[in-house]
């Protein structure tokens, strides 16, 4: 498993992804997301907790994904960051940009409201 979409009450995707780290992988991620925000779908969580580490490839992800969103009239929250992530998003001054939540439960409601 690489990836897995799933639903929150009709108005969140949750995504919960295994690795970031190829971009050939990502791609194939992407053109999911675009499919489903062609959908209607617009508010995303992205669900890091099988992940460890994160480089360059990932941050772009991240970046599309909450471009992808908003320019949707969404949002994306992202949910159990590791401590590796959250230092690599602090050291390229990219975590101010995102809604880090410790849960997918957390996330859910922040995008809810």
């Amino acid at each position: 498993m690489a990836h897995t979409f799933s639903e929150h009450n009709d108005q969140i995707q949750i995504l919960q992804v295994q690795s970031l780290l190829n971009e050939y992988d990502n791609k194939s991620i992407m053109k999911e997301v675009e499919n489903r925000i062609g959908k209607g779908w617009n508010k995303f969580v992205l669900d890091l907790s099988l992940m460890d580490i994160m480089n360059s490839v990932g941050l772009n992800f991240l970046i599309f994904m909450m471009k992808k969103s908003q320019n949707s009239g969404g949002n994306l929250a992202v949910a159990n960051a590791s401590e590796n992530i959250i230092k690599l998003l602090e050291v390229t001054k990219l975590k101010s940009f995102f809604h880090l939540s410790p849960s997918v439960d957390e996330a859910t409601k922040n995008l809810e409201e």
